[in-house]
Order: C-alpha cells, then sequence, then structure tokens
C-alpha cells in the first residue's frame, strides 16, 4: 500500500486495540477524513478477528463516548465472523478539532498527532466560534474547587455568599453538557490553576533603572484570577512612589504616580482576555520610568492598536470570563476598557497610556513624570522649607547645622523646619542627635513631592 493510502488509513490487528483506533478516529476527523481496518496486521496483511453478538455495537458505543465531538462513523463488515475485517470510515467533521480521551488530534502522515492549544483555540474559532476557555478542563472535579474563592466572587458579585457550589457552577455556564467543568472554572475556582491550565500564572517585578535586568522586588502568583488581581494591585502599590502634594499646613493630598483606575483596568483586562490558550504569562513589569501590563493575546483580526484608542465594539476572547467578571462588576461589556485607561490620565500631566502589540503580547504602558527639579514649584512651604528641600535633593541629604548655616537661622528654628517636612512626609529622619540628617522622600516634581 503507498504512503498517500497510509496517511488516511491505519490498520490495526484486532479489536484489543480500540484505544488506538478511536484516537486515529479523532486524528482523521479532524484532518480530513479516514479509514480504520480491524483484522489487518502492520505488514498490510489480512489477520481476522472474531465477531461476538455485540462487538459492532460495544465499538460503535466506545467511540461515540470517548470521542468530542461525538463521532459516529460508518462501520462495515467483510468476511464472516470467524474472520472478519471490520471497516471504520471516518468523515470530516465540520466541528474541529475533534478530541478522543480528552485531547485534541490531528492526522499528520502516517502519525496522529495531539493538537498544542495554540492550534486547538485555532481551529475552534474557525469552525465553532466556541472559545477556549469554554472546552472541558482535563481533570478538573466540583471537589477540587475552592470554596473560599466561591464564596469571595459571590461577595464580589452582590450575591448571598452561603449560594452552593452547583447553582454557582450552572450560573457562570462552567458546567458542561456532559457535566463536565470548563476552563474557566480552573481559572476562577481552582486553588492552583496552573496545575490544570499551563501558564495560568500573573508576575510581578520591579526593576532598578528602565531595563530588565536587575530586580528589585519579585513575585509569581498561582492563585485564582481574582486573587491574581488583588495580588498585582497590591504588588504594584509597594512598588510604585505616592506623590505628597502639600495644600498648606498641615493639610496635604496624597497622589499615586498613575492614576489607580488605569492600573486595575489594564489589569483586569491582561488576565480576564489575554489567551490561554497561548504559552507565556501575565506580566506586571515596574521601571524607573514607566509601568507595563503584558498580556499574551491576539487582537481581533478586524480591530488595529490605533483603534483602541476610539469607540470600538466589544469581543471578549474569554466569553465565560468575561461573563464572571462582568457579574462581579469588574468589567463592561461595551470595549471600553481602552478609552477608560486613556481617560484616567487626563489631566494627571502624564503622557496618554500606550497600547502596543508585539511578538505576539498585547502591552500596555504608563510613562511616569521623571524630569527631577531640584526646587517645589507651587507647593504650600514656606521659603526656608523650599530651600530645605532644593538642598536635600541636590545633596541627597542634609544636617541640621547646614540649614541653619546656610540660611543664617538659628538652631531651634531649623530643627523646627525640618521636623515639620518629616511630619509632613517629605523628609525622613536618619539617625539622631548632632550626626541627625534629613533625606528626600522620592522626589520633587512639577508641585508634587514624590514620595516611596
Amino acid at each position: 500500500m503507498s504512503d498517500l493510502e497510509y496517511e488516511h488509513v491505519e490498520n490495526k490487528k484486532s479489536l484489543a486495540e480500540r484505544h488506538e483506533a478511536i484516537i486515529a478516529i479523532a486524528a482523521f476527523a479532524t484532518a480530513g477524513g479516514g479509514l480504520v481496518r480491524f483484522g489487518i496486521g502492520p505488514d498490510g496483511n489480512r489477520a481476522g478477528i472474531q465477531l461476538g453478538r455485540t462487538s459492532l455495537e460495544e465499538l460503535a458505543n466506545q467511540i461515540r463516548q470517548n470521542t468530542d465531538p461525538p463521532q459516529y462513523p460508518s462501520i462495515t463488515v467483510e468476511g464472516d465472523a470467524t474472520s472478519a475485517v471490520v471497516n471504520v470510515r471516518v468523515e470530516e467533521s465540520p466541528i474541529k478539532p475533534v478530541w478522543a480521551f480528552g485531547k485534541p488530534y490531528k492526522r499528520v502522515g502516517r502519525t496522529n498527532q495531539s493538537l498544542s492549544r495554540e492550534e486547538t483555540q485555532r481551529l475552534i474559532d474557525v469552525t465553532t466560534g466556541r472559545t477556549w476557555d469554554a472546552l472541558p478542563c482535563q481533570g478538573l472535579t466540583e471537589t477540587a474547587l475552592d470554596r473560599r474563592a466561591i464564596e469571595d466572587y459571590l461577595k464580589r458579585s452582590g450575591q448571598d455568599t452561603a449560594t452552593d457550589t452547583n447553582t454557582v457552577l450552572d450560573n457562570l455556564r462552567l458546567r458542561l453538557p456532559d457535566g463536565s467543568l470548563c476552563n474557566a472554572a480552573a481559572l476562577l475556582f481552582a486553588p492552583v490553576p496552573p496545575r490544570f491550565v499551563d501558564g495560568a500564572q500573573l508576575k510581578c517585578a520591579r526593576f532598578n533603572g528602565t531595563t530588565s535586568v536587575d530586580f528589585l522586588d519579585e513575585r509569581t502568583v498561582e492563585t485564582n484570577l481574582l486573587d491574581q488581581l488583588d495580588e498585582a494591585l497590591s504588588f504594584i502599590a509597594r512598588n510604585t512612589r505616592q506623590g505628597i502634594r502639600i495644600t498648606g499646613r498641615p493639610q496635604r493630598e496624597t497622589i499615586p504616580e498613575y492614576p489607580p483606575e488605569a492600573l486595575r483596568e489594564a489589569v483586569i483586562n491582561a488576565i480576564c482576555h489575554r489567551d490561554y490558550a497561548k504559552a507565556g504569562t501575565t506580566q506586571v513589569r515596574i521601571y524607573d520610568d514607566r509601568l507595563e501590563v503584558w498580556n499574551p493575546a491576539t487582537l481581533p483580526a478586524d480591530l488595529t492598536v490605533a483603534q483602541l484608542y476610539m469607540e470600538h465594539p466589544s469581543r471578549p476572547h474569554n466569553r465565560r470570563l468575561a461573563d464572571a467578571f462582568y457579574r462581579a462588576r469588574l468589567i463592561e461589556h461595551w470595549g471600553t476598557g481602552t478609552l477608560r485607561m486613556v481617560s484616567a490620565f487626563e489631566g494627571s500631566g502624564l503622557p496618554r497610556p500606550e497600547y502596543r502589540y508585539e511578538m505576539g503580547t498585547f502591552i500596555v504602558c504608563f510613562r511616569s513624570a521623571v524630569n527631577l527639579r531640584a526646587h517645589s514649584g507651587d507647593i504650600a512651604l514656606n521659603d526656608r522649607q523650599r530651600e530645605a528641600v532644593a538642598m536635600a535633593v541636590a545633596q541627597g541629604s542634609i544636617t541640621r547645622l547646614e540649614y541653619a548655616d546656610k540660611l543664617g537661622i538659628s538652631k531651634r528654628q531649623a530643627l523646627r523646619d525640618l521636623n515639620e517636612l518629616v511630619t509632613l512626609g517629605v523628609l525622613s529622619r536618619e539617625a539622631v542627635g548632632p550626626a541627625t540628617s534629613y533625606s528626600p522622600i522620592g522626589s520633587v516634581q512639577d508641585g508634587t513631592i514624590m514620595a516611596r
């Protein structure tokens, strides 16, 4: 038999090889159809098999039960029941890929190959429009879910936290018709989602400088998606500066380095809309001059990066997740997330967010105001305190004696001025006694003192 025929034919010597045969049936159905023959040896010679009264019925049932979507191939018999050849003719499935025993397969040459997540999602999108998060999650059962995560979700969505797990799963469409749970259930409620979904984790890093070389802080989060959101925002708060706008004595206004609503939106979008069929992780990267959120995702074919700055339709990549996040009041269904990020930066004096798509990754970049100036602009400090701030920024720190000598004031007045700046959170006090020095908490820029 020629090589070409083997691309569409697979021989099995006996019905005992039905597990491998069912995999071949799924692979043929995905690729373009084919023929599985029982009673033919690997060398192509007839071996024949003995058929019982229910052998064909059992074979058909096993094929149907172990393929998804279920396959109903044509089954015919050559010869008598004592030495038969059973032909199982498989038609190409309109819905692809076809799964066997929980894995998607495709015929490639003479082999039945398990498909990657990326290829699986591509075929699903093309043939069904069914998103990856709605596919069955292999190995996930209701007993593996974290009830604490379910109650946390109920609380966020304004529901009774005593609602039973079955009701939650059914309301969010996380249970499939055959009773299995889908990938979205693992992402939302499994204690450790990466055990079921590779790469379902969040990585956060604070780098020294403007390149991804020297780590100052790092965190990897492998809990459910809502916990990942909380952990990311906590990490950002810990590793970004806080501005203190002094408006009088002793009033002050704390201003984050980046608008919190924009950061929250960026992290939610990355977690909810990323392509979990792709290799990679959701990442938050913090540098001296910017903060970036990386999302392994693919933009819809008819949506460009430029269009993210204007009105555009909502096309969630993960419909089950998007619905759950909507019910938890985390997202809207209007495609306005990118616009809300832009709006949050209006009036901040910072450039609007940058949206980029590079190397299969969607990146949101927030730029920080990093022009450090040795003056306090229009901050409501007295002239002496302005000079103290300028000296501290220029020198790195000042002492009470340096400040008193520079301005020609008494040591008592110098101490009073410096202590007030410490109280306001502008300077920090180092050491005690005659060696006491005062250092700026962060930097001063455009009327705002930026403090860590």
